[in-house]
């Protein structure tokens, strides 16, 4: 009897010894499991943030807007549904919406079904139309496109959102017109000679955000003189002096006195009496 306990005592021992090991093993392959997951999610997630950053050295980049979740037809398009993605612009799809112009699509109803991740296009809102250029304006703003010199006028360096300030050259006087104006778009003017040919692309359009009055003034000052254009760094809000600059300014000489035009009067010839008999 005691015999028979104590064998059975024994294999009872031994089977709760197999058991913890299993346990132990199980334990353990559990934990390096999801080690495992997590470490390969996070060498995946470097690589691919690596590869993103050497992208954007490297490439043109564009911001789409796409979908947090999958988008319903019917549903009003806010900001909580839908976040910001950057691709090469050469894969963006020329019908996006892109982050400058989500604003317009904001409060606007989906026409179709949008999968999540999918980039957000015009076509997939009621109406379906791509927003036009006056769209940008401000209230109150007008644009006004005008021609300046490409040799003085930084050439192809201006981009649309830079900032220049308008010189204008009229007779041997550089006087400083306008500052700190808001450029949304840039491009080359061409030419088109009486032969029909076209010529050297020597003259810049650029079309800057002005008020109605400031358009008045640039036109004016198109009329009667050569205009030039200042880069202008973004940081910079700063006026410069609107002081005209002369030649005797540049060589640091004192400003000519105005010539005094003396003014000839001539006497009125009377009439002539003759005295005398015949």
């Amino acid at each position: 009897m005691d015999m028979m306990q104590t064998k059975d005592s024994t294999g009872q021992r031994k089977k709760v010894s197999i058991f913890n090991k299993n346990v132990i093993m199980l334990i353990i392959s559990v934990v390096l499991g999801v080690g495992g997951v997590y470490l390969t999610k996070d060498f995946i997630e470097k690589k691919v943030n690596y590869y993103k950053s050497q992208l954007e050295k490297t490439e043109e980049m564009v911001a789409l807007v796409v979908p947090n979740r999958n988008i319903q037809r019917g549903t009003i398009v806010t900001l909580r549904d839908f976040s910001v993605r950057r691709i090469p612009a050469k894969y963006a799809h020329k019908n996006a919406v892109t982050e400058s112009t989500f604003g317009t699509a904001t409060g606007q109803r989906v026409s179709f079904d949008i999968t999540k991740g999918r980039p957000l296009l015009w076509a997939h809102l009621e109406g379906g139309l791509i927003p036009t250029f006056s769209g940008k304006l401000k209230p109150g703003k007008r644009a006004l496109a005008f021609t300046v010199d490409k040799i003085n006028s930084i050439s192809g360096f201006l981009q649309p959102n830079d900032k220049i300030d308008l010189l204008l050259d009229y007779k041997d006087r550089i006087i400083p017109i306008i500052q700190n104006l808001h450029v949304i778009a840039t491009g080359p003017y061409t030419q088109i000679d009486k032969t029909g040919r076209q010529s050297d692309d020597s003259f810049r359009i650029i079309t800057v955000e002005v008020t109605p009055e400031v358009a008045e003034k640039i036109t004016l000052a198109k009329s009667i003189g050569k205009i030039t254009a200042l880069l202008r760094s973004p940081q910079d809000d700063e006026l410069i002096s609107d002081d005209p600059m002369t030649v005797a300014r540049l060589l640091n000489k004192p400003n000519p006195k105005p010539k005094i035009r003396k003014r000839i009067v001539r006497k009125e010839k009377g009439i002539e009496y003759i005295i005398g008999g015949i």
